[in-house]
């Protein structure tokens, strides 16, 4: 199980997006038509071979909608894992009593959305592309748009009221190892990724709270961590 992607849910997407840009040196993004589903539009970012998406409602009464206006302002989103194969995936979902909002097949993709209510935190995808180092969410060019100072997501930090039962809870799901750390509980995913589960802080509504990128730009320009959209940027 792979980290690849991370949304964040914005109300000014066009500043968000220029800023974000600007931040981890991207000349390029996608903007995906298939999130108008959803009543969005989105700008999706390459980092790496991973994703930095960010999302802004265009239609009323939208799940980001609600986010904004339960977090009080820009804040995470959503959490999208690839994986080889979901029938084990959906086979653990049906043990644990969770359920499904979205799924899609196509020739190019397998996915499907876990209720939020479900499995706590943040909207969680599971996708399979084919092939599978192609991802269709990111545009048919991600490959030559990638950023050129920031390179893959390392690791992704989730604020919840219950880190250990919520760790272990996300741990049964992707099944992947789950340990305790100095912090907090630790999941371990492929390519040394890593997904960190932490106390709650003082935010309205726990969730997807700070990111670890890869800086891969120049050492002296390397930034401090940095606050956007309500999470924690720390480069690496």
């Amino acid at each position: 199980m792979k980290l690849r992607q991370i949304a964040v849910a914005a109300s000014d997407l066009a500043a968000r997006r220029s800023e974000f840009m600007a931040l981890v040196g991207a000349r390029a993004d996608f903007e995906d038509p298939g999130v108008g589903e959803f009543g969005l539009t989105n700008s999706v970012i390459a980092l790496g071979n991973t994703f930095f998406e960010i999302v802004s409602p265009v239609a009323s009464e939208t799940a980001a909608g609600r986010m904004l206006t339960r977090q009080g302002g820009d804040c995470g989103y959503m959490v999208l894992f690839q994986t080889d194969d979901l029938a084990p995936v959906s086979r653990r979902m049906v043990d644990l009593n969770l359920r499904k909002i979205w799924e899609t097949e196509r020739t190019e993709v397998s996915a499907f959305h876990i209720h939020p209510k479900d499995i706590g935190g943040a909207i969680v995808s599971i996708d399979v592309m084919r092939p599978p180092a192609s991802w269709l969410w990111g545009g048919p060019n991600w490959i030559n748009q990638r950023a050129d100072w920031v390179g893959d997501i390392l690791a992704a930090t989730l604020s919840v009221e219950d880190p250990k039962t919520m760790s272990h809870h996300w741990a049964k799901v992707l099944d992947v190892p789950c340990h305790a750390t100095t912090h907090g509980f630790e999941l371990a995913l492929q390519a040394d990724q890593r997904l960190l589960f932490v106390e709650a802080d003082q935010r309205p509504v726990p969730g997807l709270c700070g990111l670890s990128l890869a800086w891969i730009g120049p050492r002296e320009a390397k930034p401090p961590s940095t606050q956007f959209c309500g999470i924690t940027l720390d480069f690496r």
